[in-house]
């Protein structure tokens, strides 16, 4: 099934979706008001896995949990958070951000900030494909600017599907902090618990290249013109 993005007059009407599942395999949302842009204080409580292209992926153990949360930090000169946020939000841009991404419908568009959106992603052999039901809430803070998005999984609205894993834990967040230099820090964290019995090995394969890769993707995709001039009626621009 498409979803598509309806533009009109340079304004993306959003319906906002998420990373594929090994990105969700990935993450889960652990965000607080602080700014995320100080390495040292990452580096306290999470370990740094990979350093490359101006991307950091940190992960750390999760609490009851077998599987890891994971953090992917980057920064962006001459970015708008309208473009960063259009480009997330925008459900067919999801299979250039992560090639598992199949299905993406948006069930309820409660308004332009919340939805509830339906996504699957079919999944090499042997594991058996995931879906999930989600809420997706942006939020903006009224002094720093900072965009957050919170992605959380619901129930209730749709049945399970046959030859389908409906994933029972998805916790996932994205983080724009402008920086007093005038450019933005992207960060994304997160942690699932993936049902059926998928093995904490496999699952944490994926931990750190699924998110470096859609950092990756995310860095190049925003500049292209349909995100570079978005204008989203509820985010505010940082002002000179």
């Amino acid at each position: 099934m498409k979803v598509v993005s309806l533009i009109s007059e340079n304004e993306i009407k959003v319906r906002p979706t998420f990373m594929a599942l090994q990105y969700l395999l990935a993450i889960s949302l652990l965000f607080c008001d602080s700014n995320l842009a100080a390495d040292a204080s990452l580096e306290t409580e999470w370990t740094i896995q990979r350093s490359e292209n101006g991307i950091k992926v940190y992960t750390r153990p999760e609490p009851s949990s077998q599987f890891e949360a994971v953090r992917a930090v980057m920064i962006l000169e001459d970015v708008r958070l309208s473009s960063l946020v259009a480009l997330i939000a925008d459900t067919e841009a999801c299979s250039r951000l992560e090639s598992r991404c199949v299905e993406s419908e948006t069930i309820d568009e409660i308004d332009q900030t919340e939805s509830i959106v339906y996504r699957y992603n079919n999944m090499p052999f042997p594991v058996r494909d995931r879906d999930m039901v989600l809420r997706l809430k942006w939020y903006q803070q009224s002094d720093s600017r900072s965009v957050n998005l919170v992605i959380s999984n619901v129930t209730g609205f749709l049945p399970e599907k046959k030859r389908r894993v409906r994933m029972p834990k998805v916790n996932l967040g994205w983080k724009f902090v402008p920086l007093p230099d005038g450019s933005v820090e992207v960060s994304s964290e997160g942690h699932i618990e993936p049902g059926a019995n998928l093995p904490a090995w496999l699952l944490n394969q994926f931990l750190v290249s699924a998110p470096f890769k859609t950092m990756e993707a995310v860095a190049s995709i925003v500049r292209e013109p349909l995100y570079r001039d978005a204008q989203l009626s509820f985010i505010k621009e940082v002002t000179p």
